[in-house]
């Protein structure tokens, strides 16, 4: 992720739920602003996109998954 003051977490090998969970507890208990959580999976930056995707300020696990599924889906639609 190419910006200034930033820092990167690492998720390996789970699910987008998975995924949309920890996302959840990130933006809800841990940064000080929900705004400030981006994130970016490293098939799409494979593939030539290195810009972040902005998760939602507000809404659960089951909100969230889909975003980062759309976000796969926008690299290369036909992986799911």
């Amino acid at each position: 992720m190419p910006a200034p003051d930033y820092a990167h977490v690492s998720l390996v090998d789970v699910t987008a739920h998975t995924a949309a969970l920890f996302a959840r507890w990130l933006r809800d208990s841990y940064v000080a602003s929900p705004s400030s959580v981006r994130f970016l999976s490293s098939f799409v930056m494979e593939n030539g996109d290195e810009t972040p995707w902005a998760l939602p300020a507000t809404g659960d696990a089951t909100e969230i998954a889909p975003l980062l599924l759309s976000h796969l889906d926008a690299a290369e639609p036909e992986r799911r």
